[in-house]
């Protein structure tokens, strides 16, 4: 039976092949098997979105984190400046900065 661990892997599997639909599909059916998803789910869902230059979407993802007691890393941080930066939102990207320290 699938686990956080295999949902997380095909869920970065999906986010390096750019296909940022299918990652946020693999994890809303880790939420449905009744698997809370964990701090790698996440950010490999927002690294996903950040890839597609969808910072909207990450974004959910990144409050999604927070709203469920996950305390996003520096990893959830860099994909989302990351994100920001490829789609000239320069200020968004500072926010996100600030958020760090």
């Amino acid at each position: 039976r699938p686990n956080e661990v295999t949902y997380s892997s095909l869920i970065n599997t999906f986010a390096r092949a750019n296909q940022p639909d299918k990652a946020a599909e693999m994890f809303q059916l880790m939420q449905q098997q009744g698997i809370r998803p964990d701090e790698v789910a996440c950010n490999s869902l927002i690294n996903a979105f950040a890839r597609a230059n969808q910072p909207d979407r990450a974004t959910e993802v990144f409050q999604l984190m927070q709203q469920q007691g996950i305390r996003p890393d520096e990893v959830a941080c860099n994909s989302l400046i990351n994100a920001f930066a490829r789609t000239n939102q320069p200020d968004k990207a500072a926010e996100m900065f600030q958020l760090m320290q």
